[in-house]
């Protein structure tokens, strides 16, 4: 059986169906506002990132798939200006990172509103040699956007050696129950400074209304 469209089947049914929508608030909004205060803590300055950026996408734990060696699968939630407006699951038939744990937190920062809306839409896709920016302290102050996204990694367990997501598959529902619910964002006194290092660097963020 083909590995992707089985992935991509399993992902579907993860994010959709309003039935389901309580059981994905109860397990998966939980884990992925941890995954986020977890990345801002250990690079304050991604708060600021990402309140800079239209919207953003948290996969708090993406891995290799129990049946399938070599496959990645790990489901999240897709927020606008800091509410939510979508579930998601993020599929990768072939791994291109070297872990040292088995899995790691993807967060997808989207620039403006067209780039957001094509991948609420499933009509975004990165580059072949697309990379990721691995989260540590100032990562975000360096991190810059390629055709209207920014990738930050953190590996779980291990120490991640290089990335490519260049094979990443999405598949994204909206959210009708738990839509409008805040993220909720680190509180570190070194967000201010993080901030500032994210503000000053040519080509970062700016506020789209």
């Amino acid at each position: 059986m083909p590995v992707l469209p089985t992935l991509r089947r399993a992902a579907s049914k993860v994010v959709s169906g309003v039935k389901k929508e309580l059981h994905v608030l109860e397990t998966v909004n939980p884990e992925v506002q941890a995954a986020l205060q977890r990345a801002e803590k250990r690079d304050p300055g991604l708060k600021a990132f990402l309140k800079k950026a239209r919207g953003y996408a948290v996969f708090p734990s993406v891995g290799k798939a129990a049946a399938v060696a070599g496959a990645a699968f790990g489901k999240g939630e897709v927020f606008e200006q800091g509410k939510l407006v979508s579930y998601a699951g993020i599929v990768q038939a072939t791994i291109g990172v070297q872990l040292g744990g088995g899995t790691f937190t993807e967060i997808i920062a989207f620039e403006n509103k067209p780039t957001l809306e094509r991948f609420r839409r499933g009509r975004f896709a990165f580059a072949a040699n697309a990379s990721a920016v691995m989260v540590k302290a100032g990562a975000a102050a360096s991190a810059d956007y390629e055709k209207g996204a920014a990738v930050f990694l953190l590996p779980q367990g291990g120490l991640m050696l290089e990335a490519s997501i260049g094979g990443q598959k999405f598949i994204v529902k909206p959210a009708v129950l738990g839509r409008g619910k805040p993220a909720r964002h680190a509180k570190t006194a070194g967000a201010a400074s993080g901030g500032k290092g994210a503000r000053t660097r040519r080509g970062q963020p700016k506020s789209r209304n």
